[in-house]
């Protein structure tokens, strides 16, 4: 298995540990917990009949155990040290797994940590292993899209401007205010929404459907909101702006379900004044 995985460990202070490649080589059995979730599936027995009802069912938090080896006996007592040091408690981490040409990621506690001191003119192992609250892996790319982009339009009369001997005496534009965002992963995702203001605006709108985040303010040149619909906050330039949410607003619905969505923005006033960016990772059950 070492020469199809790769694992990169990421602290919360960025500090980050390999895994796969060097001295540190994962075992043929010593990736635990990435093929599949853990569910949980919920039924009621009928009140009369024979079998129960589906109440619900869920993606369950998951562990992912990595045991490796260290190919160079002469370099354990320095690997050891430094992986004593990296793997601490006290800090988060992202795991970054790629397999077989894939990388996903997630988020993770340190659960267990063994890297025994056997006989030091041998090969060591070491254990590691992560409590992932999030049952599922994301995807490495931000997915998502400028709403405010100014895409080229189709005028008459129409004029080649890839033809260098027709000068182009004209140009028209079209300014979207909606994008569709397609979600081929394998559940639904939350989207994480910029925007940069370049004049006064009032109280900004984000919209799915029905479904929308509104800010109420008025807003100026140079400010810059932040909005994580899954983690349900707002900054404004970077400070906790979550008191000024429209209490009519939702981020649950604004949740992006597998296959397209139309996304776009509005405000009460200045909307031409935003620039709106869509980010997303997409999620899947397993690597």
């Amino acid at each position: 298995m070492s020469k199809l995985v790769l694992i990169r460990i990421v602290r919360s202070d960025d500090q980050s540990f390999i895994l796969g490649t060097g001295t540190w080589k994962i075992l043929s059995n010593g990736l635990e917990g990435i093929d599949f979730p853990n569910i949980s599936v919920y039924s009621d027995k009928n009140g009369a009949g024979d079998g129960a009802l589906l109440s619900g069912k869920r993606i369950d938090d998951r562990d992912i155990q990595i045991k490796c080896k260290n190919t160079d006996p002469k370099s354990n007592e320095q690997v050891r040290a430094a992986a004593i040091n990296f793997f601490n408690p006290k800090y988060s981490y992202s795991i970054y797994i790629t397999y077989m040409g894939q990388t996903r990621w997630t988020e993770g506690e340190l659960q267990g940590f063994s890297c025994p001191s056997e006989n030091i003119h041998r090969c060591m192992t070491m254990i590691v292993k992560f409590y992932c609250r999030d049952g599922v892996l994301k995807s490495v790319d931000n997915f998502g899209k400028d709403i405010a982009s100014v895409s080229p339009g189709f005028g008459f009369p129409f004029i080649d401007v890839k033809n260098p001997l027709i000068p182009v005496y004209a140009s028209i534009f079209n300014y979207n205010q909606e994008v569709v965002l397609t979600n081929d992963g394998a559940t639904d995702t939350y989207p994480r929404i910029t925007i940069n203001i370049k004049g006064n605006v009032s109280n900004p709108k984000v919209y799915k459907d029905s479904s929308y985040v509104r800010i109420l303010g008025d807003f100026v040149k140079g400010d810059v909101l932040s909005i994580d619909c899954e983690k349900c906050t707002i900054y404004k330039n970077g400070v906790n702006w979550i008191q000024h949410i429209d209490r009519s607003s939702t981020f649950t619905d604004m949740a992006l379900p597998v296959g397209d969505s139309k996304i776009g923005f509005v405000a009460d006033d200045g909307d031409t004044n935003m620039s709106v960016f869509i980010y997303f990772n997409k999620l899947y059950t397993g690597l």
